[in-house]
């Protein structure tokens, strides 16, 4: 059943876990995600990029609209780094309604700005707002941040950047990086928690591939109340299609299965990962 950002992280909120925002380009990401959530019986999010929109444009949007309102679990699509006006309104003229405008790219000032503009016209549409403070390093769909670049979230600015764009979500850079952590990850916790004081809306990692237990378990009670899962999927998407390829699969469709069920059991794995505590 289709559901609103908004309602499933006050689900989150309720239960005392997290929910994944999970990262999908295609029929089979669909498929995986939300079957994994189906067999888990929990909420979760389908997400996708800008990047993927130049691909599969409309019909993958209608696709994951379509396979949320036939799911047994409550399902919201979100658009997730928008950097343009221009691709909010049309994902607002498709019928999404929630999206993360990353503004991270600019300074403070500039990002609180374009977060904004961007929140006010989603609001005028009943949506919901992800924004990002501080910028993550790494590598996503084709865009690499320098570790030089990336800023840490300061704690001191939470305050106004909520106020000031209006936004429902906050997601923050605590030292998570896109990608996959070339050496041990140390999530800067002091300072998490110093950004939990200083708001109450939902805060959100992104980078938490390949993240620990442990580390998870102190995310979600530090606040943390959404974790963004692309790299590993992506990761088990490819693995199926190698694995195909040395078996010599012929048939489309078992392809195409196989794909599905190593990335099912990626969400599945994430789902129980972020429940528990």
């Amino acid at each position: 059943m289709f559901a609103t950002s908004s309602d499933i992280l006050k689900w989150a909120d309720s239960q005392h876990v997290a929910i994944g925002g999970f990262n999908v380009y295609n029929f089979e990401g669909i498929k995986a995600v939300i079957e994994g959530a189906e067999e888990e019986e929990t909420p979760i999010i389908i997400q996708m990029h800008p990047a993927s929109l130049q691909r599969g444009a409309k019909p993958l949007m209608a696709m994951a609209l379509e396979a949320a309102n036939l799911s047994k679990v409550p399902v919201s699509i979100h658009l997730d780094h928008v950097d343009s006006l221009e691709v909010v309104k049309e994902g607002i003229d498709f019928g999404l309604q929630s999206f993360m405008p990353d503004g991270s790219i600019h300074n403070y000032q500039g990002n609180v700005e374009f977060t904004r503009l961007c929140a006010r016209i989603i609001k005028d549409n009943e949506g919901f707002v992800e924004g990002e403070l501080g910028r993550l390093s790494g590598t996503e769909d084709g865009t690499t941040i320098e570790n030089y670049k990336s800023l840490l979230t300061d704690p001191l600015q939470v305050i106004d950047f909520v106020s000031s764009t209006t936004i429902d979500a906050l997601a923050v850079c605590v030292g998570n990086v896109h990608g996959k952590y070339l050496s041990e990850p140390k999530l800067d916790f002091q300072r998490l928690y110093r950004i939990r004081e200083a708001t109450e809306i939902p805060l959100v990692m992104h980078g938490a591939s390949g993240l620990p237990n442990e580390i998870i378990s102190e995310c979600i009670r530090a606040g943390i109340s959404k974790f963004n899962v692309n790299t590993e999927l992506r990761q088990a998407y490819i693995l199926g299609m190698s694995e195909a390829v040395d078996q010599g699969m012929s048939d489309l469709i078992s392809v195409m299965n196989l794909c599905i069920v190593k990335m099912r059991e990626v969400v599945v794995s994430k789902i129980r990962q972020y429940s528990f505590i």
